[in-house]
C-alpha cells in the first residue's frame, strides 16, 4: 500500500510539475554550454569530470527539449480563464526552447562528426518547428500573452535555424567573414594598410596575416585544392617575422580560426546577414521580456506559472548578453572592425580591445609526457595501464624556430635520418611506432649517464621532453600518428622490459633500471615474452636501444644536438602524416604541439594534405 501511495504521488507529481522540472534542467544545461563550452579548447587532460559535464549537457539538451515539446502538445486547454491563462503560459515555453536550442554559440558542434551530419539538422528543425507551431496555435487566447508568441517564435526560429546553418557551413568551404571584394590582391594589401595608423598594431597584423592564411588553406577540408595567388603576398608571409613566439602566436590564431569554423557559430555570426539577424533576435527577446514583466508585474509572488516563466526568460536573456558581450574580443571581431577602421569609434574599439583579444589562453599549452621505463615499474601498482603526466610548453616555445632546419619538405619525408645517417646506426626499414620506442630508451639511457650532466644544456631537457611526447602520442593519441599497431607494440615492448627487470631487485627508479640497460649483458639475451604476434616476430627492443645509446653516447659534445634533430624530424613526419580530421579532432581537447607543427609545415609543403600512412 506504502508502494502504491509512492507511486502515485510521484506520478501526480509528473503530471503536475514535470514540464517546470525539464525546463529547467534544460536551462542548467543551456548555462553549461553557454558558460563552459569554448573552454574545453583550453582544458587539460586532467579536467576530465568539467569536459563529461559539458559533453553530457551536450548530448541531453536536445533530447530534453524534444520531451519538453512533447509534453506540451498534451497540455489540455480549457474554458476557465485561469487555466486557459495556464495553458497560454506552458506554450510560451516552446518558443523560448528553441532559442535555447539555438543559443549554442560556442559549442554548435561537439565534435567534427556533428559538422558531417549537418544536412541532417534540417529536417530538425522543420520537425520541431511544426510541433512549437501546432502547440502555439493550441494555445492561442488572444491576449497579450498569445501576441508575444510572435517574435518569440521568430527569435527561436533564427536561432535553431543558425546551429543548422553552422553545422552545414562548417565542411563546404565557405565558411568564413571574408567577402568578395576582400578576395582581390588589392583589397589585400589595403586591409592590412588599415592597421597601421593604430597604436601597438602588431597584435592586429598577426590576427590578419593569421586570419587570410587559414583563409587561403583551410586546413581542415583535406580536399580543398584551391589556393588563391595572393597567399605569395609578403603581407601574409611569416618570413618577416622577428620572433619564434610571433610566428608561434599566428599559428595559434590560425587554429583559433579553424576551432570556431568547425565548432561554434562564429563564422556565420560575424557576417552581415548573422549580425542582422542577431540584432533581430535581441530585440525580439528584449521586447518580449519587458511586455512580459509588465503585464504580470503584480503577479509574479502569487502566482507561480507566471514566475517561473518570468525567471526562465530571464536566465535566457542574460546568457544572450554574456554571449553578445563575449562576441566583442573575438579575433573575428578585430578582422571585422580593421575593416571600418577608418571610423573614429571602430578605431577607438580597436585600441582598446585588441590587446585584449590577444590576452586570451587559447590551448591547454601542455605537453603530454609517457615514460615507458616508470610505466613498466609501476605497472603492477596502476590502477589502468596508462600514466599521463603533464609539463608546461612555455619553454619550449622559443626552440620551435629549429623546425627551419633542414626544410619542411625534407624533414617530413626523412624521419629521424638528420643525425642517423652519420651514426652508422639507421632505424631505417623500422616502423614508425618501433622507431619512437628504440629512440626513447636510448634518449632515456643517454639522459641517465653521468657524462651528460657535466654537459647540461637547453638541448638535453628539451630532446627528453619530446621523447616522452612522442611516447605520449604513441601510447595515448595513437591516432595522432596515424599507427594502427601501436597497442601491440607498445606491450611487446612492456613485455621486453619487464622480463628484463624482473629478477633485478636493486631497480627502484628510472635511472637504476637504465644503468641495468647499459651493461654487456643486454645484446646477447633474449627477453622476448610468449605469445608471439606476426607484428613484434624478430623485433628486440632492448638491443637496438642500447646499440643507438652506445653511438649517441661515444659521440664527442653533438650528442643532444643529434637527439634533440632526431625528435623534430619525427614530430614533423608525425605532424604531416596525421589525417587532418585527427588534427581538428584534437583542437577540441585542447589541442596538441603536433597540431601547430602540422600547420607549419602545412603552409611550406603539399606533404601535410596527403593524410599518407607511409613509414619512414
Amino acid at each position: 500500500m506504502h508502494t502504491y501511495l509512492m507511486a502515485k504521488r510521484l506520478k501526480d507529481f509528473w503530471d503536475n510539475w514535470g514540464i517546470e522540472v525539464l525546463v529547467t534542467v534544460s536551462c542548467g544545461m543551456h548555462m553549461v554550454l553557454t558558460l563552459f563550452g569554448s573552454s574545453r579548447r583550453r582544458m587539460t587532460a586532467r579536467q576530465g569530470l568539467v569536459r563529461f559535464i559539458i559533453w553530457s549537457a551536450y548530448l541531453l539538451s536536445s533530447y530534453v527539449v524534444t520531451v519538453i515539446i512533447g509534453k506540451l502538445t498534451l497540455i489540455q486547454v480549457n474554458e476557465s480563464t485561469k487555466e486557459n491563462t495556464d495553458s497560454e503560459l506552458k506554450g510560451f515555453l516552446a518558443p523560448l526552447l528553441l532559442v535555447q536550442l539555438g543559443s549554442r554559440d560556442a559549442i554548435t558542434a561537439y565534435s567534427i562528426e556533428d559538422d558531417r551530419l549537418g544536412l541532417r539538422q534540417f529536417p530538425n528543425v522543420v520537425a520541431q518547428l511544426s510541433a512549437v507551431l501546432w502547440i502555439l496555435f493550441r494555445s492561442w487566447n488572444n491576449s497579450l500573452v498569445s501576441y508575444l508568441y510572435f517574435p518569440l517564435l521568430l527569435a527561436g526560429s533564427i536561432k535553431y535555424g543558425e546551429n543548422a546553418w553552422a553545422l552545414y557551413t562548417a565542411l563546404s568551404g565557405s565558411s568564413g567573414i571574408t567577402t568578395d571584394e576582400f578576395e582581390q590582391e588589392e583589397a589585400i594589401q589595403k586591409v592590412f594598410k588599415h592597421d597601421k595608423d593604430i597604436p601597438n598594431n602588431r597584435n592586429l597584423e598577426m590576427i590578419l596575416k593569421a586570419y587570410y592564411r587559414f583563409f587561403c588553406l583551410k586546413p581542415h577540408i583535406e580536399t580543398w585544392i584551391y589556393r588563391p595567388l595572393y597567399i605569395t603576398l609578403n603581407e601574409l608571409s611569416i618570413d618577416n617575422m622577428d620572433s619564434p613566439l610571433e610566428i608561434f602566436q599566428i599559428t595559434d590564431f590560425e587554429l583559433g580560426f579553424m576551432y570556431d569554423v568547425l565548432y561554434t557559430k562564429a563564422p556565420i555570426v560575424y557576417t552581415r546577414t548573422g549580425f542582422v539577424l542577431r540584432l533581430i533576435t535581441s530585440l525580439s527577446l528584449v521586447s518580449c521580456s519587458i511586455a512580459f514583466a509588465i503585464w504580470f508585474k503584480d503577479a509574479f509572488v502569487y502566482y507561480i506559472n507566471a514566475g517561473f516563466t518570468i525567471v526562465v526568460l530571464g536566465v535566457i536573456l542574460t546568457l544572450e548578453i554574456y554571449q553578445i558581450y563575449m562576441l566583442l574580443f573575438s579575433e573575428w571581431a578585430i578582422l571585422t572592425m580593421i575593416k571600418h577602421s577608418k571610423n573614429p569609434i571602430v578605431k577607438r574599439l580597436l585600441i582598446f580591445l585588441a590587446p585584449q583579444a590577444t590576452r586570451w589562453k587559447r590551448w591547454s599549452n601542455t605537453l603530454g609526457q609517457f615514460n615507458l621505463i616508470r610505466y613498466c615499474l609501476d605497472y603492477d601498482n596502476l590502477c589502468c595501464s596508462r600514466i599521463l603526466k603533464l609539463a608546461s610548453l612555455d619553454i619550449q616555445i622559443t626552440n620551435w624556430r629549429s623546425l627551419d632546419k633542414p626544410s619542411a619538405r625534407e624533414v617530413s619525408g626523412h624521419c629521424g635520418r638528420y643525425g642517423i645517417t652519420e651514426l652508422h646506426t639507421s632505424v631505417d626499414g623500422t616502423e614508425f611506432d618501433k622507431s619512437i620506442l628504440v629512440w626513447h630508451l636510448a634518449t632515456e639511457i643517454c639522459y641517465h649517464s653521468h657524462i651528460q650532466f657535466e654537459h647540461s644544456n637547453s638541448k638535453i631537457k628539451m630532446g627528453r621532453y619530446l621523447s616522452n611526447y612522442m611516447m605520449y602520442l604513441l601510447a595515448l593519441r595513437s591516432q595522432m600518428l596515424s599507427i594502427t599497431t601501436s597497442e601491440i607494440v607498445l606491450e611487446d615492448a612492456r613485455k621486453q622490459i619487464t622480463e628484463f627487470l624482473k629478477d633485478k631487485s636493486s631497480v627502484k627508479n628510472v635511472e637504476t633500471a637504465c644503468r641495468e640497460l647499459k651493461k654487456p649483458n643486454v645484446e646477447g639475451k633474449n627477453f622476448k615474452a610468449e605469445p608471439q604476434t606476426m607484428v613484434t616476430r624478430d623485433w628486440y627492443l632492448l638491443k637496438d636501444a642500447k646499440q643507438v645509446s652506445e653511438n649517441l653516447l661515444g659521440r664527442e659534445g653533438d650528442t643532444w644536438e643529434v637527439i634533440f634533430s632526431v625528435w623534430v624530424e619525427m614530430l614533423c613526419f608525425a605532424a604531416t602524416h596525421c589525417r587532418a580530421d585527427n588534427h581538428a579532432e584534437q583542437l577540441r581537447r585542447g589541442g596538441e604541439i603536433v597540431t601547430h607543427v602540422w600547420l607549419m609545415l602545412l603552409h611550406q609543403t603539399d606533404a601535410g594534405g596527403s593524410g599518407s600512412n607511409d613509414q619512414p
